[in-house]
């Protein structure tokens, strides 16, 4: 039997779209995850939204936690094990490793403070750079990276040397997924004194690597078969 001309459409354009989402399906369940230490390397690998802390409040602001901010159209949460972090310049109010004036995110005088950044939707990457605070000298640490599942997928390590040079020498630590499946992550450096969990840190501006436009590439397939249907309907009317 010969369909109708728009069935066979219909048809057809079902069709298309059924393989488009059977590519999402069929995609591997468990991502690539990489870690890049240059904030040049991590900015060239697509389109990223910077999160400035300034968006907290100027420096010298305590910020009860959790709290969040939407800025580049991403919504950014903090939280801290003491319940409140600060926003501390470099040259005013913390002196460390970043760049003289960079916005940074901080411990709020706790010593053993560790704090987490949340994303409103998940994110392919993330980067930024971190400082120990209270730790003259040698320090390391680590960053783990977590889906919203609360499934840790990445630990990403770290080692700088504390000192008041303002020379922007901070550690980069930017981390890529190769899905939009990052959620939160949880900063540490590891703590020097004795009987204290972890260290206090502070990190600067947050480079957010968005995801793709994953529904585009989904159904752009689909659409251009529409277009290729109609193109050819009217051509056999003709």
């Amino acid at each position: 039997m010969r369909l109708p001309t728009r069935w066979k459409l219909a048809s057809s354009v079902a069709g298309i779209i059924a393989l488009g989402w059977i590519g999402v399906v069929t995609r591997p369940a468990e991502a690539t995850v990489i870690q890049i230490n240059s904030r040049a390397t991590f900015d060239a690998l697509g389109a990223i939204v910077p999160v400035d802390w300034g968006a907290f409040g100027p420096t010298g602001t305590s910020i009860s936690t959790p709290d969040s901010r939407t800025i580049g159209g991403i919504t950014v949460g903090v939280a801290s094990s003491q319940g409140v972090l600060a926003r501390l310049d470099e040259g005013s109010g913390f002196t460390g490793t970043f760049a003289v004036g960079d916005h940074l995110l901080a411990d709020a005088g706790s010593k053993s403070d560790t704090f987490i950044v949340s994303f409103g939707s998940p994110v392919r990457g993330f980067g930024t750079q971190i400082d120990a605070h209270y730790i003259s000298g040698a320090f390391t640490g680590f960053v783990e990276v977590f889906t919203a599942s609360n499934v840790k997928i990445f630990t990403a390590n770290f080692s700088g040397n504390g000192t008041t040079a303002e020379d922007n020498s901070a550690p980069f630590v930017g981390v890529e997924s190769s899905a939009a499946d990052i959620s939160f992550a949880e900063f540490f450096v590891n703590q020097t004194l004795p009987l204290l969990p972890a260290g206090a840190l502070a990190i600067n501006r947050l480079d957010v690597l968005v995801p793709e436009p994953a529904t585009l590439a989904v159904f752009a397939p689909a659409l251009m078969g529409i277009m290729w249907l109609r193109r050819r309907r009217r051509r056999d009317q003709q």
